[in-house]
């Protein structure tokens, strides 16, 4: 029944289609300009079916490159906005990722690669967004089966028959993979699938509109440059100066930050933090104070690290909520009151514990950071007792104590910088 839908609504389509080609033509418009009757204007195309795809992506990124193609769609907007004879009703952009990879992932990678166009029309054109209309595309299945329909390419048809009789992508995969131990799934990766990370888009018109007052004046038309169309064999575009979305998602973080908390108890500090995968991240921070608060007998004197291991609940590491497991290391010497000096006897003060907390990017470039966290755990230590005053003797030594409570807690600043993840051997 699935499949009786999507080919009455192709016969639709291809019936619009041509329709709407004969009006492109008369207005000299290219085809993907369409031109739909007004009572019609919400009708299903299948706009995989475009010919204007601008933005073909590398692997598994979605920074959008500006191209000549881009800077000549710009124009092609501006110009049907100003042509008296048509109306602009809605531009439509899809974006979608190659089925190769986790399928969680590519549906994020549709929605980054539909957003990227999207914002790029958005800050180059003067279309208003509520004139534009953006989906996600996911895992291209579609065009992936019309490629194969129209070329030679080993064991096509049990493919074709495999994508029409499994509905579940991963177990679709899974019988592609196994059709001769993954060789004709690289086939596919790397003859097929490269065309479909891409962004593509539709400009939609109304077919017939008749100003009052204007007169039905042709514009100049404007070159656009030739399309990229949707073959196996497509190239990438040549990369130029990219044009960043913020944040850059595709790229991997790095940050350094201090904590105000033990700046305000005028302990020295500074933290680290790697994003280690999509999810993950590390970050250690060190504290250091080898001087005395207000006077000799008031001391926070510290040298120490506590590195925790983060796992991020958003679409990737750094930004949002987090949880923490952390281990702590310290070195002491403390006096905040006069009833003595507490020091360990070269037996740091050791533990663990889980924790909580939450970051926020900020900036042109999201290059800032705004970091709360809260922990608590277990912690180990010894020390010995002096009196608090000036090479006051001790009196009491070698106690043994533990502790459970709030182990680590932070109001951080910081600065954060990107770098371009390596390139993984599974491409998507």
């Amino acid at each position: 029944m699935k499949y009786m839908l999507v080919a009455c609504a192709m016969i639709h389509t291809q019936v619009m289609w041509a329709q709407a080609d004969t009006v492109s033509a008369r207005f000299d418009y290219p085809s993907h300009v369409v031109f739909l009757p007004k009572e019609k204007i919400d009708s299903p195309l299948v706009y995989a079916n475009t010919n204007l795809i601008p933005v073909v992506f590398k692997v598994n990124k979605y920074v959008l490159h500006p191209n000549e193609q881009l800077d000549s769609l710009v124009a092609l907007i501006e110009r049907v906005k100003s042509d008296p004879r048509v109306k602009l009703a809605y531009v439509w952009i899809g974006g979608s990722a190659s089925p190769e990879g986790p399928v969680k992932w590519n549906k994020q990678l549709g929605h980054y690669r539909s957003e990227a166009l999207h914002r790029f029309l958005v800050d180059n054109t003067t279309l208003d967004d509520s004139l534009i209309r953006v989906e996600n595309l996911w895992e291209d299945w579609y065009s992936t089966e019309r490629a194969l329909q129209r070329i030679d390419f080993p064991h096509k048809q049990q493919i074709l028959d495999i994508i029409s009789e499994e509905a579940d992508y991963k177990k679709r995969k899974q019988r592609i993979k196994a059709i001769d131990n993954e060789k004709t799934w690289w086939k596919l990766i790397n003859e097929v699938f490269p065309p479909f990370r891409n962004a593509r888009m539709v400009i939609v018109c109304h077919e017939e509109f008749q100003p009052v007052s204007l007169p039905l004046t042709p514009t100049e038309p404007v070159a656009v440059k030739p399309v990229v169309k949707l073959n196996p064999i497509a190239p990438h575009p040549s990369p130029r100066p990219a044009l960043r979305l913020t944040p850059p998602r595709e790229d991997r973080f790095y940050a350094v930050k201090t904590n105000t908390l033990f700046i305000a108890a005028l302990t020295a500090n500074i933290g680290f933090e790697a994003e280690l995968w999509r999810h993950w991240s590390i970050d250690a921070p060190f504290w250091y104070s080898p001087y005395d608060i207000v006077r000799p007998t008031r001391k926070l004197r510290l040298l120490a690290t506590q590195p925790e291991l983060r796992w991020w609940t958003g679409e990737k590491a750094g930004e949002g909520h987090f949880i923490g497991a952390h281990l702590h290391v310290v070195g002491f010497n403390v006096a905040i009151n006069d009833h003595g000096r507490y020091q360990d006897p070269n037996h740091a003060l050791f533990g663990g514990g889980i924790g909580y907390g939450y970051a926020h990017s900020f900036g042109k470039a999201k290059q800032w950071l705004f970091e709360m966290n809260i922990g608590v755990g277990y912690a180990d230590f010894k020390y010995d007792v002096y009196r608090n005053w000036y090479n006051g003797p001790r009196y009491i030594k070698g106690i043994h104590s533990h502790y459970w409570g709030v182990t680590r807690a932070g109001v951080n600043i910081g600065y954060k910088w990107y770098k371009d993840r390596k390139q993984r051997k599974t491409r998507r």
